[in-house]
């Protein structure tokens, strides 16, 4: 039975870990005429980087040999299809999200310092957050859709609103390149 106890902790442990970590199905997304293993691959990669420059140097690198896989039947009027056009989405999306992370780090300590929540809250909300949006496969608005769901269970959800409101508002005067990045979309 303690087997069992220290292998629940260690998976938690790997999830709140690894919970602000981009996807596979994400970079899918914006490479649909990848090899899914490749994609894979690339996704593990970036997701080891802990520099925006480091994670936008694998991404670059690793285009020019596997944005399409050989004999893929690309649509034309997808922009996707264009080279170009599918790493600018791919290295805007990394700066989405280091910039979303950054982002979430000052919501949370920010309601802490402030006293809006506990510490303990707050690291809950957290997970939360992350867990929504790996549901969500990165998608910030459908992210942010869930998350409030969930913490309406644990805060109410008008009080909530106000203060990420007015986080928000603070973090975009704080940090005005970050906040337009969290605009990202494919």
């Amino acid at each position: 039975m303690p087997r069992v106890i220290v292998l629940a902790v260690l998976a938690s442990l790997a999830l709140y870990v690894s919970g602000d970590q981009i996807v596979q199905g994400a970079l899918q997304k914006i490479f649909p005429y990848a090899a899914p293993a490749k994609v894979k691959a690339l996704t593990t990669n970036v997701n080891k980087q802990t520099a925006k420059p480091a994670a936008k140097t694998v991404v670059t690198k690793w285009i020019p040999a596997n944005w399409k896989a050989a004999g893929a039947t690309v649509d034309a009027k997808n922009p996707l299809s264009k080279q170009a056009y599918a790493q600018k989405k791919a290295l805007t999306f990394i700066d989405f999200r280091f910039s979303l992370k950054k982002y979430i780090n000052y919501l949370f300590v920010q309601a802490v310092s402030t006293k809006y929540l506990t510490q303990a809250e707050a690291d809950n909300m957290k997970k939360m957050y992350w867990a929504a949006d790996t549901k969500a496969v990165n998608n910030f608005t459908m992210t942010t859709q869930i998350f409030m769901a969930d913490a309406s269970k644990v805060k109410d959800v008008s009080s909530l609103k106000t203060k990420v409101q007015e986080l928000s508002g603070k973090f975009a005067t704080a940090n005005p390149e970050d906040y337009a990045n969290l605009n990202w979309s494919l």
